[in-house]
């Protein structure tokens, strides 16, 4: 099984692809945890817009409640990308086309990250 998995690049550059989509996603998660917990800001390259100074949030507050379900959406669609890519590399999905199957994950997270910058930006506009 593990011949046909790592048979061509397309295959392995999936694997590699679900494991940063998992990585990144369990992230934020656990960030987005800890900053419920603490409603404290801190620092997190991540979580806030580029420029923006925890200490300098207008509304902590406001942010927390405005940006947490966002990411918590966005965590899980990205959990749900990373499973959809490791079916496509097995059998599982094989009654798919295979272009769908191969590449639609990737053709769904370029309008997920999209999304991630537009509400990030409405962020920094409104709490900075």
């Amino acid at each position: 099984m593990l011949d046909t998995i790592f048979s061509n690049y397309t295959n392995v550059l999936s694997l590699i692809a679900a494991a940063l989509l998992i990585w990144t996603g369990i992230g934020i998660l656990i960030a987005v945890k800890k900053l419920n917990d603490s409603y404290e800001l801190a620092p997190n390259k991540f979580l806030y817009p580029a420029n923006c100074k925890p200490s300098q949030c207008k509304d902590p507050v406001g942010f927390i409640a405005f940006i947490t379900p966002r990411l918590i959406l966005f965590a899980v669609v990205m959990l749900v990308l990373s499973a959809f890519l490791i079916l496509s590399v097995t059998t599982l999905l094989s009654w798919m086309p295979e272009w769908i199957s191969q590449y639609g994950a990737y053709l769904l997270f370029f309008p997920l990250f999209i999304w991630y910058v537009v509400f990030i930006n409405q962020a920094a506009k409104r709490f900075w």
